[in-house]
């Protein structure tokens, strides 16, 4: 994808003080940052319906709600005119009943592809017919497919995209209209492909689930069974995913059309070996099997170029951040 160098845009810096528009900030990611955007001065509203797992019920009337679907054109317009906020981001995916992102889409195509190609279609319409300075979007490193389609090298912004999953594909959808939005109009959407993030506040099932199952488990003297594969795989805690995603937002010049953002890299017995290392007394039956599917790993150089951006969790972390949450 060479465009990701020629087509830079600049972008304007977000401030203390002025309005952002998050929707999906009810989720895992979006909640998260939402807490970091209120507690950096800027005023919040949350964009989307009620979930089941509020995780921002403890930030009750400290920001403001918008309770309609991404997908609700009229609706999300007039939010943005009468809100006017400085920025706009979209956490939003698709998902239905805990099983994750990726087995949602699945189960219901023609919804994913509403919410995750058309959702953000239309609020890119919205927010520029609304003056909004800028878009953040999150992407997906599904967007690259299999593993077995690529070298052995990390794969950066100019591989191909050849996705397994419809999840995959709706994000790849997704981009080619940001990007469109980008290089046409001049308008500032970035994407961010974030890999598998967890952390505390991680409630819904998918990719990730026996991997969290296995540190929820973690208790002294407790045994835990676990079938996965060894081979390695990217993770990123959910408060760098954030971190990357302020990172942006406050970036002052141009940026491209869409970046790979990664944390660390690791492997489950890595995982297993430090989890029984921060809890004595804990240990784990690993039955290695063949991955199911397998991602290729990331280079995000590129971010970190253009941003100057460096994740501060690793593994240790991570464990022990969500060891506590429990």
């Amino acid at each position: 994808m060479t465009s990701n160098s020629e087509h830079l845009v600049a972008k304007p810096v977000l401030r203390a003080g002025q309005t952002v528009i998050v929707a999906g900030g009810r989720g895992f990611v979006g909640s998260q940052l939402v807490r970091a955007l209120l507690g950096s001065g800027c005023r919040v509203h949350v964009l989307g319906p009620t979930m089941d797992c509020d995780l921002l019920a403890d930030l009750d009337g400290q920001f403001g709600s918008i309770d309609c679907r991404i997908e609700d054109q009229s609706a999300v317009r007039a939010a943005l005119s009468a809100i006017a906020p400085a920025a706009v981001v979209v956490c939003s995916a698709f998902g239905a009943g805990g099983e994750g992102l990726m087995r949602a889409s699945e189960g219901d195509p023609d919804q994913a592809f509403s919410t995750n190609v058309d959702g953000l279609r239309r609020m890119l319409s919205a927010a520029r017919e609304s003056g909004v300075a800028q878009l953040l979007w999150t992407s997906s490193t599904t967007v690259y497919g299999d593993a077995s389609g690529y070298g052995p090298d990390r794969v950066d912004e100019s591989a191909p995209k050849r996705p397994a999953t419809l999840y995959g594909l709706t994000k790849q959808l997704a981009e080619a209209v940001s990007e469109f939005a980008m290089q046409r109009d001049g308008f500032p959407a970035i994407g961010l492909r974030l890999p598998l993030v967890l952390g505390p506040g991680l409630w819904y099932r998918g990719a990730a689930a026996s991997l969290v199952a296995m540190i929820r488990a973690a208790r002294p003297g407790a045994r835990h069974e676990i079938d996965f594969h060894d081979q390695a795989i990217d993770l990123m805690h959910v408060r760098d995913a954030v971190a990357a995603m302020l990172r942006v937002l406050w970036h002052d010049g141009p940026l491209a059309p869409v970046y790979n953002v990664n944390g660390f890299t690791t492997r489950v017995s890595d995982m297993i070996k430090t989890l029984t290392e921060l809890v004595p007394g804990f240990s784990v039956d690993f039955r290695q099997q063949r991955p199911e599917r397998l991602f290729p790993l990331i280079d995000d150089q590129r971010f970190r170029r253009d941003t100057g951006f460096a994740p501060e969790a690793d593994l240790r972390r991570l464990l022990l951040d969500t060891i506590v949450s429990e």
